[in-house]
């Protein structure tokens, strides 16, 4: 166990860099917002929105906020934030240019936001493209953390900043050594009440074997990606028990149709057709979690469409569609890491027996690092690959078209495209309620039609923690250590 108040976790890997725009990953938003906070934040259990670096806000006509910061903050080297810092780490430099090196990743999250400006030293003025009713919630989410604009100046290049970014968060990164672990301190000139451990430490335990070994002797406070079938051995362990669950992120493959099998959206459906959701749900999470009704989330609201349904378990129409789409057995490539996702391995295993008993042939191809998944020198060879997609907003606009819209993952680099589901997107993004929900039905169709990828299942979470520990999970990624959070 660490001495005192210094926590140390065993996690599968670490983020390969610790600015949202450079990464985007569950494991970088495990530890976000306990370096890097946001303008706006909101509450884990009831979603308000609520205050963060600005103490408050309004609206400035259909198009923007108005945001009044705190005075007092600091950054972690001891300088003064600012609205200066907000202006320039939304600006061109970081995101708000064509080549900036956050551009690619963070207009997923912040596409209508045109223009940040600083009015004087605490205020600031947010400006959309268009009305949108999310800007707030926007403000309050992953990627709009504001890190401190005169360390990332003095940073070298993108890659170094990313290893040691400065931020005003109630920690602040100590040490940090790639593929093997990072440490964080509490930062004691911190705005807000003060972080409850002295010190954090991620340490890369890619076994699940071990990891539970260390938790069980005392060498990890708290261990990450628990399987269900290990949660009764952690939970019968004197001083330690599981925690956590189905979080708000739904696990997803994606199809890659550059590849000729791939092409045809008969073969598409089948694969999705093919898999028995429920039992993968039943037989590797032990009921834990839940088959969505297609790609969406109940905390949705009245954009939820209950009468979308999940798509069936159906072989004999996978081997119809198959038969249809003149499938002679070729290869497909299925490439899928150790555990990045609870039980990756024996979900890949399960379902390729599955697409076998339709008739598919299908490649398992086990990768040690994200850079061979994706493989972008050797497009070819890629078929299907693992991904999840985060309900970061309460609103489709933050999940299903965030990934597969155009300024998401899939159509820049070519891997499919849909016309008809881009111009619901375009609805979608709209401030006509009822025109937006219809879009939104009609994209949860075209989802399924032409299919980019399918779901499984809704992402689960689950940790091993010591009982005399007070800290609960939160139902996302993050790991919160912040006052309020944890205790001792």
């Amino acid at each position: 166990m660490a001495a005192g108040k210094d926590l140390v976790i065993g996690v599968t890997t670490v983020s390969v860099g610790l600015d949202p725009m450079s990464t985007n990953s569950n494991v970088n938003e495990r530890i976000s917002n306990n370096l890097i906070e946001t303008l706006l934040r909101i509450d884990p259990k009831t979603s308000e929105i609520k205050p963060g670096l600005a103490e408050s806000w309004e609206k400035d006509g259909d198009s923007a906020l108005v945001l009044h910061l705190r005075k007092g903050i600091k950054c972690h080297n001891g300088e003064d934030f600012n609205a200066e810092d907000v202006e320039y780490m939304f600006g061109p430099a970081r995101y708000m240019g064509k080549d900036a090196p956050g551009n690619a990743l963070a207009k997923q999250f912040l596409g209508p936001i045109s223009a940040v400006k600083a009015l004087d030293s605490y205020t600031v003025r947010v400006e959309t493209s268009q009305p949108d009713p999310l800007l707030a919630i926007r403000l309050a989410s992953w990627m709009s953390q504001v890190p401190c604009a005169d360390a990332f100046k003095a940073a070298k290049s993108w890659e170094e900043w990313s290893h040691h970014v400065i931020g005003t968060g109630p920690y602040q990164l100590v040490e940090f050594k790639p593929g093997e672990m990072q440490k964080y301190k509490r930062f004691d000139g911190y705005w807000g009440d003060k972080a409850p451990a002295d010190t954090l430490t991620f340490k890369v335990v890619p076994e699940l074997a071990a990891r539970v070994a260390g938790l069980f002797t005392g060498e990890y406070d708290i261990i990450t990606e628990v399987t269900p079938d290990q949660i009764e051995a952690v939970n019968a362990n004197k001083g330690t028990e599981v925690v956590g669950g189905a979080i708000l992120n739904i696990r997803v493959l994606l199809f890659d149709t550059r590849n000729p099998v791939l092409k045809d959206p008969r073969v598409r459906q089948a694969l999705a057709y093919a898999i028995d959701r429920q039992l993968i749900v039943d037989s590797l999470y032990g009921g834990r979690t839940k088959v969505p009704q297609g790609m969406q989330m109940d905390v949705f609201g009245d954009m939820f469409i209950p009468e979308h349904k999940a798509l069936p378990y159906d072989p004999d129409k996978a081997r119809a569609l198959l038969k249809e789409a003149g499938y002679k057995g070729e290869e497909i490539s299925y490439r899928y890491l150790q555990d990045y996702y609870t039980a990756e391995v024996s979900t890949a295993q399960v379902l390729a027996s599955m697409w076998k008993e339709v008739g598919f042939n299908i490649k398992l191809e086990l990768k040690e690092n994200w850079g061979q998944i994706e493989d972008k020198e050797s497009d070819a060879g890629r078929g299907i690959i693992n991904s999840s997609n985060g309900a970061y907003f309460p609103d489709p606009i933050g999940q299903v078209y965030r990934l597969f819209g155009p300024n998401g993952d899939v159509q820049p680099p070519g891997w499919w495209k849909n016309d008809e589901f881009n111009k619901m997107g375009e609805i979608l993004m709209t401030t006509d309620q009822a025109a937006r929900r219809a879009a939104f039905a009609k994209m949860l169709d075209i989802f399924e039609q032409d299919p980019p990828g399918t779901y499984l299942h809704q992402l689960t979470m689950f940790y091993g923690k010591r009982k005399d520990l007070k800290w609960a999970p939160t139902y996302r990624a993050f790991m919160d250590f912040r006052a309020g959070a944890l205790a001792f």
